[in-house]
């Protein structure tokens, strides 16, 4: 989906055509160094895009005030930012830039990629100036006045204005304050342009999806006045997610730079409104629709699933954040070597799980126990099942994303089965995702109902994939009498 031009684009009306020759500059200057990397050969999309971002009025101003580049991640969008940042800077004039978005860190990555590329080619490096990184103010510039901030996109650009504004991640924008007080920073300049670069977010992308229906209304009413100019790499509308089809359209350097089997893993095991996002390209509601893939839990469902004779059973404790209730979920292993998993028992409150867990009436014996032992609702039970001599293989830190990350292979690669059971089915088809570092656990907290059936299964799981080390028997060593 884009806007279309007002009129053939040719290199007397588009900027876009000497921005690819720049970067095919860029590229021969490094091609066969160690910098090679720095100005890779452009992507066919990437061409296709500077040419149609970059449309010139007849004045030779831009047609686009405002940019907006949708395309899922991986896909080359720090190099176009960085590249168009330096053809502003080297080739189209007196530039002053500023590069934002809601982590200085993020933001950081196009300044730094920029200037590597500036050091890495002689005849850019010696029109490097000034430099600065003190009082909170980070830019570089040319000897012939040309500049380059960085900042966080809340602090970024105040009493200052700029001819190109780049905000990256805009998905993460959740109220207009940063964007309003960015967008006016160019209204004073001729030739400016704010260009906004992002994979399609959810429901909270507050900033991007209002440019998004600007975009998309001026496209579909044929207005052609408009200075929005909206770019999105989508597959068509209820287009399935799991074909290489499908991920063609939303990531165009697919099988140039970007391995297909990289995005095959991906949908194994993201999240399915992460991969919706950050893969389909797609706007997601993310409190709908549950963490597996369409339709993969459903697929599990096996009224005859159960154990293997004699398999050990591995079970997690876990409470709902409100405490109203606790489950016990199991996994355990099928004849056919997949997993067999289940919620075994839940009530009310926590008082009643170590009575159930000893009494006589259990017909086994759980191979281990496992729950969070720190900072979760059920972290409250550690002293009571230390109390009641019951051991409790721990489970947090990197094991909590690996444990979401597991189950999340089980189920969308067939390898996790279960029953029907409304407490787990309801949470496995609606819990809401939360990052935790690189990874992803269960938010507890934002999934709607009650999301730790599906939390105890995952734990469970985990625990049955990494079961816990037999205790080494302990060796008595006996002195020798002497003899005689």
């Amino acid at each position: 989906m884009f806007t279309p031009p007002r009129r053939k684009l040719t290199p007397q009306t588009s900027a876009g055509y000497a921005a690819v020759h720049f970067a095919m500059w860029l590229h021969v200057q490094l091609a066969g160094t160690r910098f090679a990397e720095l100005a890779p050969k452009l992507n066919p999309w990437q061409r296709w895009f500077l040419i149609h971002a970059l449309e010139l009025n007849p004045d030779g101003s831009y047609r686009f005030k405002t940019v907006l580049l949708w395309v899922a991640r991986q896909n080359g969008k720090t190099f176009i930012a960085a590249l168009l940042i330096l053809f502003r800077m080297f080739v189209d004039g007196d530039a002053q830039i500023i590069g934002v978005a809601q982590k200085l860190a993020t933001a950081k990555k196009t300044w730094e990629h920029a200037q590597h590329i500036i050091d890495a080619i002689p005849r850019l490096q010696q029109e490097r100036g000034g430099f600065s990184n003190t009082n909170g103010e980070l830019w570089f510039e040319l000897t012939g006045g040309q500049r380059y901030w960085v900042d966080s996109a809340d602090n970024g650009g105040r009493g200052l204005t700029f001819d190109l504004v780049f905000v990256d991640e805009i998905l993460k924008h959740k109220t207009f304050k940063a964007w309003s007080a960015l967008s006016k920073t160019t209204a004073a300049r001729r030739r400016s342009q704010l260009i906004a670069a992002s994979n399609a977010g959810d429901m909270e992308a507050i900033v991007q999806r209002h440019l998004h229906k600007m975009a998309m209304d001026a496209i579909e009413s044929g207005d052609t006045e408009t200075t929005i100019g909206l770019f999105w790499w989508s597959p068509p509308p209820g287009m399935p997610l799991d074909s290489p089809e499908a991920w063609a359209y939303s990531n165009p350097s697919m099988n140039y730079n970007l391995p297909q089997e990289n995005l095959a893993a991906y949908w194994v095991s993201d999240p399915a409104p992460v991969f919706a996002s950050e893969v389909g390209n797609v706007f997601v509601d993310s409190a709908t629709g549950g963490p597996f893939q369409p339709g993969k839990w459903a697929a599990g469902f096996d009224r005859l699933s159960k154990r293997a004779d004699g398999a050990p059973v591995y079970i997690c404790i876990e409470v709902s954040h409100n405490r109203e209730m606790a489950y016990i979920g199991f996994a355990a292993e099928r004849a056919d070597g997949a997993a067999h998993v289940g919620i075994m028992a839940k009530a009310p409150g926590t008082d009643w799980i170590i009575p159930w867990l000893t009494s006589p009436d259990r017909t086994f014996t759980p191979a281990a126990i496992t729950f969070q032992t720190n900072g979760a609702p059920v972290s409250s039970l550690v002293a009571d099942f230390k109390a009641a001599d019951l051991d409790v293989t721990e489970w947090g830190g990197p094991d909590l994303g690996r444990a979401t990350g597991m189950i999340l292979d089980g189920v969308n690669l067939g390898r996790v089965f279960h029953r029907a059971q409304p407490v787990l089915d309801v949470p496995a088809g609606a819990a809401v995702m939360k990052a935790l570092g690189n990874a992803y656990v269960i938010d507890r907290i934002k999934s709607p109902g009650d999301a730790a059936p599906l939390s105890a299964v995952t734990g469970a799981h985990w625990l049955l994939k990494n079961p816990p080390e037999a205790p080494e028997p302990r060796i008595r060593t006996l002195k020798r009498r002497p003899r005689g």
